[in-house]
């Protein structure tokens, strides 16, 4: 389907041209390199310290750069945080790469400046640590540090409670009553603690001591020995200092404001280097030669071939790759459609190389199972109105060009089954018709039916779909093994299912609605010719008859227990779509009782806000649950490895320029 066929190149070229052959290569941005097998008389390059080294100044290189963006006040765009990449020219590109030593030693002087600022606020920490240490000292007017006077100890310290000056001096009687000659000054005092100055005679001082000790007593670990006053002075004054320092270092960081730009760009070219050298590290060399194996799309590689024996003194060879001894890769393309959902079928795993690409087939049945659960034009709106503004405004490429795409498919499916079914944020157009405009009854929207009301004909339509689904699936198991010429497994792992499932349909289908009699009839025979070939064709593996039946008997019990389950799967299409449709009626009926126009567009807001994300998450959970069990399972191996090409990797520019000049 949309898988592009890789072949195997094996390059050799002269020692002297390695670098800029892989320079080439990556410019190319259509190869993938494997390691060369080691043999006598090859070495690989051993680039560890290399790569942690470019990796070191990349990360370098993106802190100059936040730190640019934190001091320079760079504005951006709302639009631009969703999308932070700049195009630029080639040229641009190459002229950072040849200043790079220049730039880095801006960074260095930037990083400096940066340690500066850090040390300076470390600082200002530091001293406001200070200044609430000696602010319930500030009115004591001796030094903290103060033992003793000419005649009096002095005990500078404090209790970790609220205590009043009466409470401490009783508490010091009664644990010394002996001593008579206690003065106490109270510093400061509040719930956590009681800052305090007690005055006894020397020769009471060790008793003071001791009963001050025995209440809890506890001296300051750092006393000031000024006063606290003058303490606290001291270190406001170098916080104000350390704001000077701060501001002037952050002036001269802002002196680099025109090198912004180009020292992110620094990162991403160190980073660059350091995955170009970890992708060296694959090839091999000996004295006069470098020999490197990977592969390419077949479409590319006579081109690539042609090129490289041009440019170089090398010669390269191209052969089928061995898909069962080597780990070939997966290089999936599809149109923006199919697209969308491939990072649905990654993660589930990539295809195999004996898998088809899922996603051409799957994208539809996607979409369409995303729409009918989600199942509200209002909702679909805005989904498509976001990607659109994405699309065009902010112009994504790679994976997030994918997701655009994704968002695009799934808001139009829902726009059209919510059109189908009447639904534009739920019933809001009758609300405003019943409610605000006088109409007693609101204009039905539906093009086909509404779900509330006819939940049996959406519960029998979300099981027709469903068959669909499964079917698809397994046409595309008989087209697998018809291409692999395995026609008798086609016919033997396909035809009897699908007549099985097909008479069942017919025959439950019975059990639910009214159906004519020959339908059920039908269905019937069906369901015996069905169960009839599956007994005899599930077995066949078996050497004896025993076997067989047994076989066949145990086919027939997974074939009828599996296929019930996933049809009744497909009943959440039903649950999914009533769930969105009626809480949005909910959230409209709420709003609606406040008379006033402002409250209801609030609380229209609010509602259908949480209902959106709600169901959003819920609806991609279980739309990627029907493709990963019901559909994959008819068909779907995975275990693949998807091709990753070595090219130039920028996540916040976009080179112009995408053709390679001579």
């Amino acid at each position: 389907m949309a898988k592009i066929k890789l072949v195997r190149f094996e390059i050799a070229a002269i020692l002297e041209d390695s670098r800029k052959l892989i320079d080439f290569l990556r410019q190319c941005g259509t190869t993938e390199l494997s390691t060369v097998p080691a043999t006598d008389g090859l070495l690989s390059y051993q680039t560890d310290s290399l790569c942690e080294s470019f990796e070191r100044k990349s990360e370098k290189a993106a802190k100059c750069a936040e730190a640019l963006e934190k001091y320079c006040s760079i504005k951006k765009s709302f639009l631009s945080s969703f999308n932070d990449c700049t195009e630029i020219e080639l040229q641009e590109y190459r002229s950072v790469c040849d200043s790079a030593d220049e730039l880095m030693q801006r960074c260095d002087e930037i990083t400096h400046l940066c340690e500066k600022i850090s040390f300076e606020n470390g600082e200002i920490a530091r001293q406001q640590t200070l200044i609430d240490y000696y602010k319930p000292w500030e009115k004591l007017d001796i030094p903290m540090s103060c033992v003793r006077t000419q005649t009096s100890g002095v005990f500078i310290g404090y209790f970790k409670e609220e205590l009043s000056k009466n409470e401490i001096i009783a508490r010091l009687a009664a644990s010394a009553p002996e001593i008579d000659g206690v003065a106490v000054d109270l510093v400061s005092s509040d719930k956590s603690q009681t800052c305090v100055v007690v005055f006894c005679f020397h020769e009471d001082s060790a008793a003071v001591e001791s009963a001050l000790r025995e209440n809890g007593f506890i001296k300051p670990d750092n006393p000031a020995k000024t006063l606290p006053k003058a303490a606290i002075e001291k270190s406001e004054k170098t916080i104000e200092e350390c704001k000077e320092n701060i501001s002037k270092f952050s002036l001269e960081i802002a002196s680099f404001a025109s090198d912004y730009n180009r020292i992110r760009l620094l990162s991403e070219y160190y980073s660059n280097q350091a995955e170009k050298y970890r992708t060296v590290s694959k090839a091999a060399t000996s004295e006069r030669a470098i020999c490197l194996l990977g592969y390419v799309p077949e479409r590319d590689s006579e081109q690539l071939k042609f090129e490289i024996e041009r440019r170089f003194t090398a010669q390269m060879e191209i052969s089928e790759p061995d898909y069962e001894n080597d780990d070939v890769p997966v290089l999936l393309e599809n149109r923006s459609f199919a697209a969308g959902v491939e990072s649905i079928s990654n993660m589930y795993s990539p295809p195999s190389n004996d898998d088809v690409d899922p996603n051409p087939v799957m994208s539809f049945f996607y979409y369409a199972l995303f729409g009918l659960m989600l199942s509200d034009a209002g909702y679909g709106l805005l989904m498509v109105i976001v990607a659109l503004v994405a699309k065009f405004k902010l112009k994504f490429s790679g994976e997030k060009a994918k997701t655009v795409s994704f968002i695009l498919g799934c808001g139009i499916s829902t726009m059209f089954w919510g059109a189908l079914f009447g639904g534009w944020f739920g019933d809001l157009i009758p609300t405003i018709c019943t409610h605000f405009l006088g109409m007693e009854k609101g204009p039905d929207l539906a093009i086909w039916f509404t779900p509330v009301e006819n939940s049996m004909k959406l519960l029998m339509f979300s099981f027709a779909f469903g068959l669909a689904h499964l079917y698809a699936g397994l046409a595309i198991r008989f087209y697998m093994l018809a291409k692999k010429k395995q026609w008798l497994a086609a016919f033997c792992d396909v035809v009897p299912v699908s007549i099985f499932v097909a008479g069942f349909a017919a025959f439950g289908s019975s059990l639910l609605v009214e159906v004519s009699p020959t339908v059920k009839g039908i269905g019937t025979k069906l369901l015996l010719v069905g169960a009839i070939l599956i007994v005899l064709t599930c077995g066949r593996s078996s050497k004896n008859i025993i076997g067989k039946l047994g076989g066949g008997l145990y086919g027939l019990y997974n074939t009828a227990t599996g296929y019930l389950g996933d049809i009744l799967s497909y009943s959440r299409l039903l649950a999914l779509g009533l769930v969105t449709g009626v809480i949005a009626n909910v959230v409209n009926m709420l709003a609606a009782m406040f008379s006033n126009v402002l409250l209801f567009i609030l609380v229209f807001l609010a509602g259908h806000t949480v209902n959106i994300a709600v169901n959003l998450i819920g609806t991609y959970v279980h739309t990627s649950r029907l493709q990963y069990v019901e559909f994959f399972s008819k068909f779907y191996e995975g275990g693949g490895r998807s091709f990753t090409p070595f090219k130039l990797n920028l996540k916040h520019f976009k080179i112009k320029e995408d053709t390679i000049n001579d």
